[in-house]
């Protein structure tokens, strides 16, 4: 259990969670993606979530959108994440086989020569059903890592973990995550990270849809220093249901003869392209609510 001291509030939440997890279970899953669609557009178009940023985010990713297709957008990336929510809280009743069943592998021969690369680093996004996709890559690929940030209520921080690792997937912590993910890359495993949040001073500025991006530093610095490749990979939703592609990309490779540092920002600047070009083509599978230009002046 994460560390803490658990609060009414918090004990309040867990509960609230838990029933929610419950009555979302006894829902056909096509049911319950409905369900979350209409719970996004009601976040959007009721309730105006965040509506302020998503529409600046928008606007600085796709200046040369008019505001109806921003707002069609933003319209959507609500719904889509309302599914995602909805297909999380029944993570723990998937199994294998429906995993694989729901989820088509878009390019068998890019994923069999990233099957035959053996350790590498894996980012993906807020983007589609990203909880999902870790738990396919798992199915897919073999063993695989996630790093994790904590929840401030530790009951509710222990049970999406457990949601997580009920698939077999290994949680690495900011404790746990210089042995874990050393280990675990070069036995051969995978670890990934969602990587496209503004990450403050402590992170690597490079262009995201053309505006300077703090983004994390971990992962690049993990992949110079195991000299480890990096793919980039996440699941688009096909139409309105349970049904995904899984899209990674080809592997990207360290720069030996740079110095460490630069090193770094030049594997992050290039997972980070990938990464875009991914959202552009579907902007509408991708989570706009962050402030992604939060520490480099841009919102000014």
């Amino acid at each position: 259990m994460a560390a803490g001291k658990i609060t009414l509030a918090h004990r309040m939440e867990y509960a609230i969670l838990r029933i929610v997890i419950f009555l979302v279970g006894l829902l056909p899953v096509r049911c319950a993606i409905a369900v979350g669609a209409c719970l996004g557009w009601t976040a959007w178009k009721v309730f105006r979530v965040r509506r302020r940023i998503v529409l600046r985010n928008l606007s600085l990713a796709f200046s040369e959108r008019d505001s109806g297709e921003l707002e069609r957008i933003a319209l959507l990336s609500y719904m889509n994440v309302g599914r995602f929510m909805m297909e999380f809280a029944r993570q723990g009743r998937l199994s294998r086989e429906w995993v694989l069943e729901h989820v088509e592998i878009e390019d068998t021969a890019r994923l069999e020569e990233i099957r035959q690369l053996g350790g590498c680093i894996v980012i993906t996004g807020h983007f589609g059903s990203w909880e999902l996709f870790g738990v396919a890559m798992g199915y897919i690929l073999g063993e695989m890592s996630f790093l994790v940030g904590r929840q401030s209520n530790s009951l509710v921080d222990d049970h999406i973990n457990g949601l997580r690792s009920k698939h077999g997937i290994e949680l690495f912590n900011r404790r746990t995550a210089v042995r874990g993910v050393v280990t675990s890359v070069r036995s051969g495993g995978r670890v990934c990270w969602l990587s496209d949040q503004d990450a403050g001073d402590s992170g690597v500025v490079v262009d995201f849809f053309g505006h300077p991006a703090s983004t994390p530093r971990g992962a690049a610095a993990f992949a110079v220093r195991l000299n480890a490749p990096v793919v980039v990979g996440v699941l688009v939703r096909k139409g309105k249901g349970p049904f995904h592609s899984l899209i990674l990309s080809s592997p990207l490779f360290t720069d030996g003869s740079l110095p460490r540092i630069e090193a770094e920002e030049d594997i992050t600047r290039r997972y980070t392209a990938e990464l875009e070009t991914i959202i552009k083509a579907h902007p509408e599978q991708y989570w706009w609510a962050h402030r992604r230009w939060k520490s480099t002046g841009v919102y000014k």
